[in-house]
């Protein structure tokens, strides 16, 4: 059964969950600040939940735009609002379990300043070469790698992004030294890759479906547990000879720390709700996202693992970000 279907089938007893019940409702629309421009995935997911918010809770989603120091920005000034639920935001795996490793002072501690609402979302990853490229499985790729010690290069949606972070476990988990070449987003490092500039990037598969399903990118392993439906014959980490290599970014909102337990469930059990409402949940799936749904407190645990996980691997790769 898959993420999707089995997160519908919940829906049922998402309705009925106590927490929507009774206690606290917003007197006034409910601010949503996105980290980054609008058009990421970020920010579809903060437009759709936005949208439904008035059916569930009576005040719709505001949505507000505030990208800066690498999705930090919009995180910290979460972090400061009054705890009362009128300002959450949404934020992915960099933003909440990257970034705190990689800067000096993103202005927020996210297990002390944020409180975790709910998980409604995430994507794999996949690694591509250039259509020409003479690499035809990873085990070349890293063959290659190995041989040529710094000679292959990189590309990454910037430093600090989950590209990066993705390909820096890669050369940690394979023992490798690659060149990163980081650009001001996704599209002009994939329009470099595709022009044969450099030799792969692991991107977040919404970014390079297109390109492989145009013939333009070829995908050698996706990052999931499992193969993506969209690229059913592509071979995950583990099926392609590397086993232990799994990376997916989620998407979650978060609240202001010391938020009381009944605005944050609330808030958790209503995104859920919406997330996993069939029309919804197949306007995620249009958007390259799988509906992967977690509460406030299994995302409080993920949030732990994921800062343990990134940040070994940051400081093992020694990276900071002035």
């Amino acid at each position: 059964m898959t993420i999707l279907r089995r997160s519908l089938l919940a829906t049922p007893a998402l309705l009925a969950a106590p927490a929507l019940a009774q206690g606290w409702s917003p007197d006034r629309p409910i601010r949503i600040l996105v980290p980054y421009t609008p058009g990421a995935i970020n920010d579809t997911l903060a437009r759709l939940i936005g949208e439904r918010l008035g059916d569930v809770l009576g005040q719709h989603g505001l949505v507000e735009n505030r990208p800066g120091a690498s999705g930090s920005l919009a995180i910290a000034a979460t972090a400061q609002a009054a705890p009362d639920g009128q300002l959450i935001a949404v934020a992915n795996t960099a933003n909440l379990a990257m970034n705190p490793f990689l800067f000096a002072n993103t202005g927020y501690d996210p297990r002390q300043d944020l409180t975790p609402l709910a998980v409604c979302a995430r994507v794999m990853n996949a690694l591509v070469v250039p259509a020409a490229s003479p690499f035809r499985t990873l085990a070349q790729l890293v063959e290659q790698a190995r041989a040529t010690p710094g000679k292959l290069s990189y590309a990454s949606s910037g430093a600090g992004s989950s590209p990066h972070l993705a390909a820096e476990l890669f050369k940690h988990r394979t023992g490798t030294d690659i060149a990163h070449v980081p650009y001001r987003g996704s599209a002009p490092g994939l329009a470099d890759l595709i022009a044969g500039r450099l030799d792969f990037s692991i991107d977040n598969l919404p970014n390079t479906l297109p390109h492989v399903e145009g013939g333009r990118l070829r995908a050698l392993a996706v990052t999931g547990s499992e193969r993506d439906p969209a690229m059913p014959d592509v071979p995950t980490f583990q099926e392609a000879g590397f086993p232990g290599y799994e990376v997916y970014v989620w998407f979650g909102f978060v609240g202001p720390g010391r938020l009381p337990a009944a605005i944050r469930d609330r808030l958790g059990a209503a995104i859920i709700r919406i997330a996993t409402g069939a029309e919804t949940a197949e306007r995620i799936r249009r958007a390259g996202a799988t509906v992967w749904t977690r509460d406030p407190a299994q995302f409080t645990a993920l949030l732990g693992q994921e800062l343990e996980k990134w940040g070994t691997v940051i400081r093992a790769a020694n990276l900071r970000i002035e």
